[in-house]
């Protein structure tokens, strides 16, 4: 029998709204008009009942029905699954996957940018196997999408903006509320400090030693090449 594994920080609420500074209200401001522009965008329509394949032949983000549906998994080939609702997973699935589980609340207040870099390591431990991996949270719309969108940004090198877009494109119901938002603006300002992604704009080069994974441009083109 698998066992679960579940990730409980203490004090995970922090008073993050409220210490929002004038520059990250602006840059929010600006994300919340280009999320916008987004929406207004055509996008490719996935089945409310099939999750969204964000990356080829590993990263799928979806809701609670996706990961109760072992049937569904079997199908994608999908191995392990990461739940960041505060809802448990379903017995029988805990038994035949491999199940992580970081209970967060879908509150502007919770500290998700805290999960980042163990959300990143874990995911890119799945890429590296080659298996297949399902974020979910309830509906697949905020929390889940957060994860995910921190994981483009940090393994992808990119922008959030950039990250935004393209995983809209890939399921086009995707929220992250409000404070959610402002800690991946926190969490964008950490990479482009660090070389790890760029500003839009700019001829600045980044560092990909660390994480050495293709831009998504790069991604998609490597495996249209391998089929």
């Amino acid at each position: 029998m698998l066992v679960p594994h579940q990730i409980n920080l203490n004090s995970s609420k922090d008073d993050i709204m409220n210490s929002i500074t004038d520059d990250e209200r602006k840059k929010l401001n600006e994300l919340e008009s280009e999320r916008g522009l987004i929406l207004d965008k055509p996008c490719r329509y996935t089945p409310y009942h099939e999750p969204s394949l964000v990356l080829d032949d590993f990263l799928f983000l979806g809701d609670m029905q996706h990961a109760a549906n072992q049937i569904l998994l079997q199908q994608y080939k999908i191995k392990h699954i990461l739940n960041v609702c505060d809802w448990g997973t379903d017995k029988n699935i805990q038994d035949n996957f491999n199940v992580t589980h970081i209970p967060l609340s879908d509150d502007c207040q919770e500290n998700i940018k805290q999960h980042f870099d163990k959300t990143n390591e874990l995911l890119h431990g799945f890429y590296e196997k080659n298996e297949c991996c399902l974020v979910h949270c309830a509906a697949g719309i905020s929390r889940s999408a957060t994860i995910v969108l921190a994981y483009l940004m940090k393994y992808h090198h990119n922008t959030l903006k950039d990250a935004y877009a393209f995983l809209h494109d890939k399921r086009p119901q995707i929220s992250p509320n409000k404070g959610f938002l402002l800690q991946l603006i926190r969490y964008e300002n950490e990479l482009i400090q660090s070389r790890e992604i760029k500003p839009a704009d700019t001829a600045e080069s980044i560092i990909k030693e660390e994480n050495p994974i293709e831009t998504l441009d790069e991604f998609q083109e490597k495996h249209k090449m391998d089929k």
